[in-house]
C-alpha cells in the first residue's frame, strides 16, 4: 500500500481564526486516521513549506490545539516541530524527503495548484487524491463572491488536470463534478464517501434553560438562511408573550453579505431577549449548547454534505432540515422537514418540538442515539483502498 501523505495547509490557515469549519472538522479526521497509518504530513506556508515525517506528525495535534497562544505563535511552535522545512513555495526543496510510492491526500480546498500537483508526479508510483466538498460557488454563484468563485474554478480544475481520485461527500456533488468534467478530455473516477461523524460523548454539562431553546450552527451568511429563522422570531415577539416564545441561540462567526440579517442581529428588541447571537464558540461550548437543545435548525439553501444535523442526532437532538438530498439519504425519516419557501412549516414544527411532551421527547432521543450514522471508519475504508 502507498504511504499516505496529508496536505494540512488548511489547518495551518486557519490558525487563529477561531472555531472549526465543516472542512476544518474532516481535515481533523484525516490528520488522526493519517497518524494512526503512520502516514507524513506537509503544510504549505506564507514562508514555504514544511515537512513532517510520522514521529513529527504525531504532535502535530497538540500543537494544533494550544488555546494558550495566538495564531502566530502557534505557527512558530509547529514550524519548530517541522521534520525538514524549505525557504521558499517550491514543494522541490523537501521532496526528496519523502517515501516513494507515496499517496498524496488532500481533503482541505487548499495548495491545489498545478505546481504541488506537477511535483507529486515527479514521486516514483505516486497517487494523487482530493477531496472536493461541495460545488456551489459554481451552482449558486449569488452565494458567493466572484473572486471566490473564480479561486473555485481554478481548483477544481486543478484538480481535473491531475488528481488520480476524487473523493466527494455525496452523489449530488459526484454528478456536479462529473458534468463539470464534459469537453476537458479528462475523467477522473469520483468516489462517493459520506462523511462521518466524531463529536465524542453527551457532555456530563450540557446546558440547561427553563425555556425550551433551539440551536443554529453555521457562519452567518445568505447561504445558511438564518434570515428566515429571525423571520420567524420576529413574528413570534409580535403574537405571542415572550414567556411562551421558545429562544433561538445563533452560533457561527458572521460572513458577507448578509447586511439585512446583521442589521436585525444589532438592531432588533427580541436580542438577548428571546434571540441569543453567541459567536463563533470553541467546540466544548459549542457541544454544551447543542446537546442541550430542543432541537437543531438548518435551512439551509445548498450544501455538499451538512454536518451539523448529523453532529446533532449523535447527540439525540432531533432537527429540523431543509429536504436536502444528503440529509434525506442518512438521515431519513430521523429529521423533520420543513421547506424554506414555507415559513409555517417551520413555525408549526418549532411549536410542536418547544411543547413536546417529555416521553416523546425521550422516545425521540433514544431513537436517534440507535440510529445508524455514517462513521469515520467506512469513509476511511473506502478511501484507503483506492490506493
Amino acid at each position: 500500500m502507498a504511504t499516505p501523505v496529508l496536505d494540512l495547509s488548511r489547518s495551518f490557515s486557519r490558525l487563529g481564526h477561531g472555531a472549526a469549519t465543516g472542512i476544518d472538522r474532516v481535515e481533523r479526521a484525516y490528520l488522526e486516521e493519517i497518524i494512526r497509518r503512520g502516514g507524513w504530513g506537509i503544510i504549505r506556508t506564507p514562508r514555504g513549506f514544511l515537512l513532517f515525517e510520522p514521529d513529527r506528525l504525531q504532535r502535530l495535534p497538540e500543537y494544533l490545539d494550544r488555546s494558550d497562544l495566538d495564531g502566530a505563535d502557534q505557527a512558530s511552535t509547529i514550524r519548530a516541530i517541522a521534520s525538514s522545512r524549505s525557504s521558499n513555495l517550491s514543494i522541490r526543496k523537501i521532496m526528496w524527503r519523502m517515501p516513494n510510492g507515496l499517496a498524496y491526500i488532500n481533503v482541505g480546498h487548499t495548495n491545489l495548484n498545478p505546481q504541488t500537483m506537477r511535483a507529486m508526479m515527479e514521486m516514483p508510483d505516486h497517487s494523487k487524491v482530493v477531496m472536493i466538498h461541495d460545488t456551489i460557488p459554481i451552482d449558486h454563484p449569488d452565494f458567493q463572491t466572484e473572486t471566490s468563485r473564480a479561486k473555485f474554478v481554478e481548483r477544481l480544475t486543478t484538480v481535473i488536470n491531475f488528481a488520480n481520485h476524487i473523493i466527494v461527500p455525496s452523489d449530488e456533488v459526484r454528478e456536479n463534478v462529473e458534468k463539470r468534467m464534459i469537453g476537458t478530455g479528462h475523467r477522473v473516477p469520483v468516489v462517493v464517501s459520506p462523511l462521518g461523524v466524531d463529536l465524542g460523548p453527551t457532555p456530563l454539562d450540557y446546558e440547561r434553560s427553563e425555556r425550551p431553546y433551539f440551536v443554529v450552527l453555521g457562519t452567518i451568511e445568505p447561504r445558511k438562511n438564518h434570515k428566515l429563522l429571525l423571520e420567524i422570531w420576529e413574528r413570534m415577539n409580535r403574537k405571542m408573550d415572550e414567556h411562551r416564545i421558545p429562544e433561538l441561540r445563533i452560533i457561527g462567526a458572521r460572513g458577507w453579505g448578509n447586511k439585512e440579517v446583521f442589521d436585525i442581529l444589532d438592531n432588533s428588541s427580541m436580542m438577548g431577549r428571546t434571540v441569543f447571537e453567541l459567536g463563533p464558540l470553541p467546540d466544548k461550548e459549542m457541544k454544551r449548547h447543542l446537546a442541550g437543545a430542543t432541537a437543531l435548525l438548518f435551512p439551509s439553501l445548498a450544501e455538499g454534505y451538512g454536518l451539523p444535523p448529523f453532529e446533532a442526532a449523535t447527540f439525540g437532538v432531533p432537527s429540523v432540515c431543509a429536504p436536502l438530498r444528503p440529509t434525506e439519504i442518512h438521515l431519513g425519516d430521523m429529521a423533520i422537514y420543513a421547506d424554506t419557501d414555507d415559513m409555517y412549516q417551520w413555525f408549526q414544527a418549532i411549536r410542536e418540538l418547544a411543547s413536546e411532551e417529555k416521553a416523546e421527547q425521550t422516545r425521540r432521543t433514544a431513537a436517534l442515539r440507535a440510529f445508524q450514522l455514517p462513521t469515520w471508519e467506512k469513509h476511511f475504508d473506502r478511501v484507503f483502498n483506492l490506493f
